[in-house]
């Protein structure tokens, strides 16, 4: 970090540039110790030095003995009051002669440095030509320093004024001043908005006490415009005299402040107020509710699948919807009911004064039918459609950030339902809230400690009906709770995005453990996993398998990846990328739980996969069930003609396991055969199968 003795002139600010330049002989410039930042070349002359002897020296090193404690406090009073002061010193020249410095010092808070005027005192019969020569030049800076300064006398009438001044407060050249501090020509407020009233003003107060005034801001209010000023005031110590007071213009600064100020309060893309502003009125609006009785809604509002419409139209055609269902939601809701927005496609609405929850539902319904008609937008009709959650105050909790928790929990249960409806929290929510931040916090662990382990479930070719491959299924053993579903951690896996982190662990174990097989004389055995519509779409996916297949040394040819057909619908183009990513590394692809999404065989004719999964919800019915055994076998014969296999999922009998070879099935993963096996078993099982001894 830099010393104040390292700043340059060529680091002070723009404005004292036009003056510098102006006046090039006139200044010197200390940093608040008194080392020299610039000095003239005349003063240097003037000590007997070149102005590079004097580069990197003190003040204080020039300064007669007698004088140091003097000016050492002057010094220190500019840098502490930040005041403009004179003093007087002896100063020693290079031939040891001593000289009378006159200065008049200028602390300049933005810079950190001081602007010093100096004038020689010590020839007295030169005392009146310098006098002149210094006044002059004292009354031209003076009137060019950036910032407006007033001279008052003892009574507050304002007796001199600098060029910046005038200009603030329409003063003419010339003019006679008949303005006091507490008469004023225009409006002058506080940075509240208040007005201020003259004879209790602050400078009023510092001209009747003789006190100093810094960083006091005032707005003075010209043509319908606020002009802002920081003010820094001073007594002069001289008989007769009052304040000199600077005013400096920060109108630029407040305005990056306000802007600043509305950023953090309201959303820049609807101008509605945003979490913070949200928050920061609830607190009066559910203590009105608590004195007269009544309740508060919260509503947790979200559009349907609106990533669909930013991947497929664009961000800023997005946010042109968002805009338009700002506006139409606010026009469906009470003129003092409060809207925000959170980020996103996510609103929330605050309903005062209701007197049952009834009135909640009736605004819901009143969002979600001017929903149902179309917004125009390039020419085109767009529907969209959101789901809303609600919280009530007290019921569902008697704070900001409770209410808000459980009214988005509402919305996620609005979802799960079908979307395009709204959904009342309850304690049986709350509940299942508790119990899902439960097992996300356990999960967290769970990852730590190695709790997940992987379970293999056999693939049988019905031909040879020996072993052909098999699936890694994750299982989470909890040390309490015992073995937890995937159907419960799973889906919370994947919105919280810790789906990311397991789903590497669950590659890395699966090619490990196809490792252990080879060493033991497993061959021909292909591993497959199942993988995530989050994973799938990670820049990480591909790297991953790549540096655990090099580093367990498996022959990719053996790891079968598995997507579902949701997985490729959301951009199709980015899926196809993938999956020949996948190829190119050596690997295969299925297409899991075949039959559940909205694929058709034609479609798949563009996808690099090598076999499909029929989902076990047809496998079931087969035996019972005309429609699911013509699908089957629909499937297998076309699938076939594509050159891909066909795995059928879920066979649990031999009616069953008969009905799908005969409708062309290739291989079986089912209980008929094995339910899923430990790392151990499974070894056992294909050794077994496959007529191998230990």
């Amino acid at each position: 970090m830099r010393k104040e003795s390292d700043i340059t002139s060529n680091e002070l600010g723009s404005s004292l540039y036009p003056i510098l330049s102006q006046f090039p002989n006139s200044f010197q410039i200390f940093n608040w110790d008194g080392d020299f930042i610039s000095v003239t070349e005349r003063f240097a002359r003037f000590l007997g030095y070149s102005p590079s002897e004097l580069s990197g020296k003190n003040l204080l090193d020039f300064v007669h003995p007698d004088d140091h404690e003097q000016s050492t406090n002057s010094l220190h009073d500019l840098k502490e009051k930040k005041t403009i002061i004179s003093f007087e010193n002896r100063l020693v020249t290079k031939s040891g002669e001593d000289v009378w410095i006159m200065w008049l010092a200028i602390p300049l808070n933005e810079s950190r440095v001081i602007l010093a005027i100096d004038r020689d005192i010590t020839i007295q019969k030169d005392i009146s030509f310098e006098f002149i020569l210094q006044q002059q030049k004292y009354k031209s800076i003076f009137d060019n320093l950036p910032m407006g300064i007033a001279i008052t006398d003892s009574k507050g009438k304002i007796i001199e004024t600098n060029r910046t001044a005038r200009q603030y407060f329409d003063i003419q050249d010339g003019e006679t001043l008949n303005r006091s501090l507490n008469l004023r020509k225009y409006t002058l407020i506080q940075p509240n908005g208040s007005k201020i009233y003259p004879r209790k003003s602050s400078l009023m107060k510092a001209l009747r006490y003789k006190e100093v005034i810094r960083n006091m801001e005032l707005g003075m209010i010209k043509q319908n415009k606020i002009t802002w000023f920081e003010i820094l005031a001073t007594p002069i110590p001289l008989d007769n005299f009052g304040l000199a007071v600077a005013f400096v213009d920060i109108t630029q600064r407040k305005q990056a402040e306000d802007k600043i100020a509305y950023m953090a309060f309201f959303d820049q893309l609807t101008n509605l107020p945003n979490r913070n502003s949200l928050i920061d009125k609830l607190f009066p609006i559910f203590e009105e509710a608590r004195r007269h009785g009544n309740l508060v809604g919260i509503l947790a509002i979200d559009l349907d699948n609106f990533k669909f419409i930013n991947d497929s139209r664009g961000h800023e055609f997005g946010d042109k919807i968002i805009k338009l269902v700002a506006y139409r939601i606010r026009e469906s809701i009470r003129v003092y009911d409060l809207i925000s927005r959170q980020g996103g496609d996510e609103f929330n609405v605050v309903l005062p004064d209701l007197t049952n929850e009834r009135d909640a539902a009736i605004v819901s319904e009143s969002i979600l039918d001017a929903m149902t008609h179309p917004f125009i937008l390039d020419n085109e009709k767009i529907f969209v459609n959101i789901s809303i959650g609600i919280a009530i105050y007290p019921t569902d909790g008697k704070d900001s950030n409770t209410l808000l928790k459980n009214a988005d929990s509402a919305l996620n249960l609005a979802k799960q339902q079908g979307k395009s409806c709204y959904t009342f929290f309850t304690e049986e929510l709350q509940t299942l809230v508790a119990e899902r931040l439960e097992i996300e916090n356990r999960m967290r662990v769970a990852l730590i400690e190695n709790q997940f382990t992987l379970h293999f479930q056999p693939k049988i070719d019905l031909v040879s009906l020996k072993p052909v491959g098999v699936e890694a299924l994750i299982r989470w053993k909890h040390p309490d709770r015992g073995l937890i579903s995937p159907d419960i951690f799973i889906p919370i896996s994947e919105e919280t995005g810790m789906i990311l982190a397991i789903g590497e662990w669950v590659i890395k174990t699966a090619i490990q453990t196809l490792r252990h097989w080879r060493e033991a004389g497993i061959h021909n055995i292909s591993m497959a996993v199942n993988i995530s519509t989050k994973q799938f779409k990670h820049e990480r996916l591909i790297s991953t398998i790549a540096e655990n297949l090099r580093l367990f040394r498996v022959d990719p040819k053996d790891l079968e990846i598995e997507i579902t057909e949701s997985s490729l619908m959301e951009n199709t183009d980015a899926a196809v990328r993938t999956m020949q990513e996948i190829r190119k590394l050596g690997s295969t692809i299925a297409i899991d739980d075949f039959g559940t999404g909205y694929s058709s065989l034609g479609y798949l004719r563009r996808l690099p996969i090598s076999s499909l999964k029929i989902d076990r919800s047809f496998v079931s019915e087969i035996a019972t069930d005309k429609d699911s055994d013509t699908i089957i076998h629909a499937v297998a014969n076309l699938a076939h003609n594509l050159g891909l296999s066909v795995v059928a999922e879920g066979a649990e009998t031999k009616e069953q396991v008969e009905q799908l070879s005969k409708s062309g099935i290739d291989m079986i993963q089912g209980y008929y055969f094995s339910k899923p096996l430990s790392s151990e078993d499974c070894l056992k099982f294909l050794k077994e199968g496959l007529g191998i001894s230990d």
